[in-house]
């Protein structure tokens, strides 16, 4: 009994100094954004277009993509054949989505505060707006490279995110979280690949997400920061705006 306790104690000592011998995460998250481009460069990127097409993985089903960001604004477009349009958008203060098989429906409580943390350009810069801490807990191989892993803890919500930054270039190369949806909370795995330089910015140009057995990927072929977003881009559809209204007290 006495040789488990000791080894037991000499166990603990062991992960205390691999745990001792972590960066911490606010070093990597620094890291990552001097990577990507620096506080200056993302600062000055007020607006974004993607363009590209989306991909259903293993379904030879494939159709156009849009993405448009100003601030935490969002909007995106895409169509696949059998399916049609499917929307989502965020105006700073409503998110909403909508398609042809259920129509429109707005997002509220944690699902909104999902939304916020990941409108941003850069979805770390302003991290402390919207995770309590961050924390290294280990290093995992990312498409057969080492990456740390760091727990991000929301403001709000009690599901924490992981980060995933490549030991090598720092940059963001995957993200798990649990998504809260209508259909109950969801595992959600998101990688980013294919990093290149657009306007001093390191920005991802593959972005592959899995969830319930099903693989998307969105192959960017254009993005432009500081462009001009149409006029109303942002503004509610009609159908949106009436759900919004029942809903305000």
């Amino acid at each position: 009994m006495r040789s488990f306790v000791l080894f037991a104690v000499c166990l603990g000592a062991v992960s205390f100094v691999i745990a001792a011998d972590l960066p911490s995460g606010e070093s990597l998250i620094q890291r990552c954004i001097e990577r990507e481009g620096g506080e200056k460069a993302l600062n000055r990127a007020q607006t974004a277009i993607m363009t590209g097409t989306v991909e259903l993985v293993g379904h030879n089903m494939s159709g156009p993509l849009q993405l448009y960001q100003q601030g935490e604004k969002t909007y995106t477009v895409i169509e696949l054949p059998g399916i049609g349009k499917v929307e989502e958008g965020f105006d700073g203060d409503v998110a909403w989505e909508s398609n042809v098989l259920q129509g429109p429906r707005i997002k509220d409580s944690q699902e909104l505060a999902a939304v916020k943390r990941e409108s941003r350009i850069s979805l770390l810069s302003d991290w402390k707006l919207y995770y309590k801490s961050a924390e290294t807990v280990g290093s995992e191989d990312v498409d057969g490279k080492p990456a740390w892993k760091v727990a991000m803890t929301p403001t709000e919500g009690t599901a924490v995110e992981h980060f995933f930054l490549d030991r090598d270039s720092g940059l963001l190369v995957k993200m798990t979280q649990i998504l809260p949806t209508p259909l109950g909370d969801i595992p959600v795995e998101m990688t980013l690949g294919d990093y290149r330089l657009v306007d001093g910015i390191q920005t991802p140009f593959l972005m592959t997400q899995s969830t319930m057995g099903q693989n998307m990927a969105m192959h960017i072929d254009k993005v432009t920061y500081n462009a001009t977003i149409p006029s109303g881009r942002f503004d509610l559809p009609a159908e949106v705006k009436a759900l919004a209204a029942k809903k305000t007290p």
